[in-house]
C-alpha cells in the first residue's frame, strides 16, 4: 500500500514538473505582449554615494553607459555609479526549473533596462560590480523600444540635414532679391531680370520638399536569407558612388520575401533585409545617414513575378533601392539613370 500510494505522488510530482516547464514559455509570451516597455524611472535627483568596502544590491534603470563603467537610478531618483570590472558576470535571471540563467556580454546594458547589481563601494563612493542580472521580459522590452527609437533619430537627422540644406537655398535667394530690388532704378532690363531671379529663386524654395525618382535598384536574396549577395554588393557600390555625388537626394529602401514562408515569418524576414541594404549602405558605401529613409518591410506583397514558379520567387525575394532627388536641385544637377 505504501509502495503504491508513494509511486502515486511521484507521478504527480513528475506530471506538475513537466506542465510547468511546458507551460512557462507560453507565460513569458504573454508577460512580453503585456510589456510595452520596461519600468523607467524620473531624472535622476541625486547622485549615491557607496561607503568603502560595503557590499550592496541595487535595483533600478540604466541612465548611461560608458566604456568601464555605467550608471543606474532606482525609483527614489537616487543614481549610482557602476565600475564593470573584467571579471563581472552579467545574466538573465533564472527562467524556472529547468531553464538556466542566460550569460550577456557588456553591450546587452541598454539605456532604460532595469538591472539589478550586487557589488562593493570603491574609496570614490562607487559601486565596483560583481554581477548584473535582469529579466528576460524586460531585456526584450527594451530591444523593441531601441528597434523603434533607432529609425525615428534617423529619419530625425535626415530632416534636420534637408532643413539645413533649404536654409541655405533660402539665404541665397533673400540676397538675389535684395541685389535685384537694389539695382532696380538702374534700368528697366536690368529690374526686369532681377524680378524674373527672385521668381524663380521663389520657386525652387517652394520645389526643395519635392522628390523626383531619379535612379531605381533591384538585388535579390536567397531563399529565406538575408545575407547580401557578392552581385549585390557590387550593384549596391556602384549606386552608392552615383548617389553620394549628388545634392539633395534621399534613399528609400523596400524589401519583399516570395509566398514560401507565413506571414509572420515573411515580415520578419523583409525587415532583416532591409536592414542588410540600410547596414551595407551606411557602414561600407559611407552613404549619410540622413540621406535613408525608414526602410520598409513588405512582407510577400507588391510580387513582380508569379510565386507559382521557382523563377518567379526568386525575383519576389528582392529589396528595391530609389534615389529621390529634390526637383528644385535636381533642374540644375541631372542624374543618368542606371541599369536594375
Amino acid at each position: 500500500m505504501f509502495s503504491k500510494g508513494l509511486k502515486t505522488t511521484l507521478y504527480i510530482l513528475l506530471v506538475g514538473a513537466l506542465l510547468g516547464f511546458l507551460t512557462q514559455p507560453v507565460i513569458g509570451q504573454e508577460r512580453l505582449q503585456s510589456v510595452t516597455r520596461p519600468r523607467t524611472v524620473s531624472k535622476a535627483t541625486s547622485l549615491r554615494t557607496i561607503p568603502g568596502g560595503q557590499e550592496m544590491t541595487i535595483t533600478g534603470n540604466v541612465t548611461r553607459v560608458e566604456k568601464d563603467s555605467f550608471r543606474v537610478c532606482d525609483l527614489a531618483g537616487a543614481e549610482t555609479v557602476v565600475l564593470a570590472s573584467d571579471s563581472l558576470k552579467i545574466t538573465t535571471n533564472r527562467r524556472g526549473i529547468f531553464r538556466g540563467a542566460e550569460t550577456h556580454d557588456y553591450s546587452a546594458l541598454m539605456l532604460g533596462l532595469r538591472v539589478q547589481v550586487r557589488g562593493r563601494g570603491n574609496d570614490a563612493g562607487q559601486l565596483v560590480a560583481k554581477w548584473v542580472k535582469f529579466h528576460d521580459s524586460d531585456f526584450r522590452a527594451q530591444t523593441q523600444v531601441d528597434t523603434r527609437a533607432i529609425p525615428i533619430e534617423i529619419e530625425q537627422e535626415r530632416i534636420a540635414g534637408e532643413l539645413d540644406e533649404t536654409t541655405a537655398v533660402a539665404s541665397v535667394a533673400r540676397k538675389d532679391a535684395r541685389l535685384a530690388m537694389e539695382n532696380a532704378d538702374l534700368a528697366r532690363t536690368e529690374a526686369s531680370a532681377a524680378r524674373n531671379t527672385a521668381i524663380a529663386a521663389h520657386t525652387k524654395i517652394a520645389a526643395i520638399d519635392d522628390y523626383e525618382a531619379k535612379e531605381a535598384l533591384t538585388v535579390n536574396f536567397g531563399v529565406a536569407s538575408a545575407a547580401l549577395t557578392p552581385e549585390a554588393k557590387v550593384k549596391l557600390d556602384e549606386f552608392a558612388a552615383r548617389a553620394v555625388n549628388v545634392k539633395g537626394f534621399i534613399l528609400e529602401i523596400a524589401a519583399y520575401a516570395d509566398a514560401s514562408g507565413g506571414e509572420q515569418f515573411n515580415h520578419s524576414l523583409t525587415q532583416r533585409r532591409a536592414e542588410s541594404v540600410m547596414d551595407y549602405l551606411v557602414g561600407v558605401c559611407n552613404v549619410p545617414i540622413r540621406r535613408i529613409v525608414i526602410p520598409y518591410s513588405a512582407g510577400e506583397m507588391n510580387p513582380v513575378a508569379d510565386n507559382g514558379t521557382p523563377e518567379g520567387r526568386a525575383l519576389n525575394r528582392r529589396a528595391e533601392v530609389k534615389m529621390l532627388v529634390s526637383e528644385a536641385l535636381a533642374a540644375k544637377e541631372p542624374v543618368a539613370r542606371s541599369n536594375q
